[in-house]
């Protein structure tokens, strides 16, 4: 009787995690931005790559902005009213230096 409890026992188990799905791979990637201000001041954020916009709260005067990847191009909004263009592997200006509002990138 105890062999028949345990051999249930373990085709219950294993059929349990047999049936365990697997997490499923969003439908887009991150990028990394590094954005950049006066005195070496910086910080860095991601991005969805699925053209999903994103609030940029940090209050740093930022005068360029770097993106690294080779899988998006960026755009970003400033709050005196810049906009600016970073394509995939670049770093591009932003004039005049100003905070920035939000931003969003599309992957290829």
């Amino acid at each position: 009787m105890k062999t028949f409890s345990i051999a249930t026992a373990l085709a219950v188990l294993t059929s349990l995690a047999a049936a365990t799905p697997t997490p499923a791979s969003p439908p887009y990637d991150f990028v990394q931005i590094t954005f950049l201000g006066a005195a070496d001041a910086s910080f860095i954020q991601y991005f969805q790559t699925n053209g999903y916009g994103s609030g940029i709260y940090n209050v740093l005067s930022v005068s360029k902005i770097t993106n690294p990847s080779n899988r998006a191009t960026c755009y970003f909004y400033g709050v005196d009213g810049s906009q600016t263009t970073v394509s995939p592997g670049t770093t591009a200006d932003v004039g005049p230096p100003q905070q920035l509002s939000y931003g969003y990138c599309y992957g290829y």
